[in-house]
Order: C-alpha cells, then sequence, then structure tokens
C-alpha cells in the first residue's frame, strides 16, 4: 500500500528588526511534528541582525526561503511571504512567539472542510513568562459559518490560524481598516467558515514593540480620535458590502446607516439593528448582557454628538 502524501505547510513568517526572540521562534517552527512545511520568512528591510539569524538556519535547513518585502507593511510583508509559497495550506507566523510542536499537526487535523482553523494561545511576557492569560480569557472564540459573527469583533489572530490558499487567493487585497486576520476571519465566515481548537498551541508574547495589543497594555491604545475610528470604521464595512455573501441586504443596510452617523445626533435605526441582532453581532463579547447593551447604545449616538461629550 503506497504511503499516505501529506499536504505541504507553508509558514508565512513576517520580520522586522526581530532579532530579539527570532532564534526561538524559527526553532520552534523547525521542532514541528508535522511534516512537510515550508517556511516563508519575508523581512520588511531590517538593519539589526535578523538577515543573519535566518541565513544562518538556511544552512542546515533547506525548506528555509528568504525574500525581501518592497511594499512595506505587515499586511503586505504576508502577502509576499504568499507569493512565494507552494503549500496547500497556509500558517501565519510573528517572530517574537513560541510554537508547540504538535499546533500545526493539530491544525491539519482539525481544518476539515473549512475555510479556516485557529486555536487558543496563551499571553506571555518579554521573558516568556505566562501572564496567566489566554485569548479565550479576552473573547469568546467563535466556530461557524456567518459573517456577520465578525462585522463588529474578531476572535481570531493571525498567528493562531491555519487556512487554505484559496481563502488567501479571495482576501487579497486586505483592507487597511483593519489588521489582515480580521478580514481573513470574515471572509472565512463568509465561505466554508472556521472552527476554533481550545488547546494552547502558541505562546503569543506581548511587550512594547508589538503590532497588535489584546490585552490593552499601551496607553495610547484608548485615546484614538473618534473621527479616526468612525472613518477606518466606514472603510471597514464598505470592504464587507464589496464582498458577496450570506446577509448581504443586512451589511449593506448597516453600511448606509453607519455613514448617516456622520452628520445625525441619534440613529435609533441602527441601533435597533445592533440590539435586533446582538446575539451574533456581540457573540465574542466575553462579558455579555450589560457590556453588550452598552456596545448597543454606541451606535445611538452619531458624531456630532460625540464631540460633544
Amino acid at each position: 500500500m503506497s504511503k499516505e502524501v501529506k499536504p505541504l505547510i507553508s509558514i508565512l513568517l513576517a520580520t522586522y528588526n526581530g532579532e530579539k526572540y527570532l532564534y526561538q521562534q524559527v526553532q520552534s517552527l523547525l521542532d514541528q511534528t508535522y511534516g512537510p512545511i515550508e517556511i516563508i520568512v519575508s523581512d520588511d528591510g531590517s538593519i539589526d541582525n535578523t538577515i543573519s539569524i535566518i541565513t544562518d538556519f538556511q544552512k542546515n535547513n533547506n525548506n528555509i526561503l528568504l525574500v525581501k518585502n518592497t511594499r512595506h507593511g505587515i499586511a503586505n510583508n504576508f502577502v509576499n511571504a504568499y507569493n512565494n509559497s507552494n503549500g496547500t495550506y497556509l500558517a501565519f507566523c510573528d517572530q517574537d512567539d513560541y510554537w508547540m510542536p504538535e499546533k500545526i499537526e493539530l491544525l491539519v487535523q482539525a481544518i476539515g472542510d473549512r475555510s479556516l482553523v485557529y486555536h487558543n494561545s496563551l499571553f506571555i511576557d518579554d521573558n516568556g513568562k505566562s501572564l496567566g492569560k489566554t485569548i479565550a480569557d479576552k473573547v469568546n472564540c467563535y466556530s461557524g459559518n456567518d459573517p456577520l459573527a465578525f462585522l463588529l469583533q474578531n476572535s481570531v489572530s493571525g498567528h493562531a490560524c491555519l487556512c487554505r490558499r484559496e481563502l488567501m487567493d479571495k482576501a487579497i487585497p486586505f483592507p487597511k481598516a483593519r489588521f489582515h486576520d480580521w478580514w481573513l476571519a470574515y471572509v472565512a465566515a463568509a465561505t466554508d467558515g472556521v472552527i476554533y481548537l481550545p488547546e494552547v498551541l502558541v505562546h503569543y508574547r506581548q511587550h512594547a514593540d508589538s503590532k497588535t495589543d489584546i490585552l490593552t497594555n499601551k496607553k495610547d491604545y484608548k485615546h484614538i480620535k473618534e473621527w479616526e475610528k468612525y472613518t477606518e470604521e466606514i472603510e471597514w464595512y464598505k470592504r464587507c458590502v464589496s464582498l458577496e455573501t450570506a446577509h448581504l441586504d443586512f451589511i449593506k443596510k448597516w453600511y448606509v446607516l453607519y455613514q448617516q452617523k456622520e452628520t445625525r445626533c441619534i440613529n435609533f435605526q441602527l441601533f435597533l439593528m445592533g440590539i435586533k441582532n446582538r446575539k451574533t453581532l456581540y457573540s465574542m463579547n466575553k462579558k455579555g448582557g450589560i457590556s453588550v447593551l452598552f456596545e448597543c447604545l454606541k451606535l445611538l449616538w452619531g458624531i456630532p454628538v460625540k464631540r460633544l461629550l
């Protein structure tokens, strides 16, 4: 009997001045129990020892490819890695985390006919010490195929997911209004769905230079100007409308009503849409109840009112 040929997994590693934690991360990729894998490293112009670390690994590992990113930015860095990959499935990788050896193997086993699978992660500090919290402690991690679940919130972190190559084809280009993983999750839910694994398969490092801040430790995170936040949301909903998917009529109506927040003081229609569909729209809200009500109340007030507060 012929031996089953397992699909190639492309690990897309985006780097930029990542020398501090990069060696441990790359070693954790090479220690994966699953094979075959290829590691595509896209570098965004590092001026530290990042390139040297990768080229040293290449001496003994012919499955590592190093390419330069010319368009710059984290999303473009991942797209550049993807454009140089060959895998049936794609795994996104940050430069400062640490992967459990069984991560890829378990994700491949779990994806089934879904577009994307993702897992839980443990938050660690600069020194690799546990912060005592996981992503699942912060949000309800969604499984299913309803894109409305990802319209307002996201539970999928890029470092935690494995997706089909076809999904990436459909998702590119990534919108600028949100992180690439959020859009990927939205598109996945709109196609063959997403599935969540509760196992902790990555130690997810939180530090001053992190691009994402799930624990909201950065002081300036909570002081985003209201107008900037609004225009970002408008761009996001515009992109969501561009995707042919279930509930498209709902999303179009939401987009139209949200645009009215720019000039209207109060928007009852948007508020009522949020209240009526709160179980789906805010399904990832860990606190629920009163917290969801407050989120819905935010939909009620327009920009003119918020400028007065």
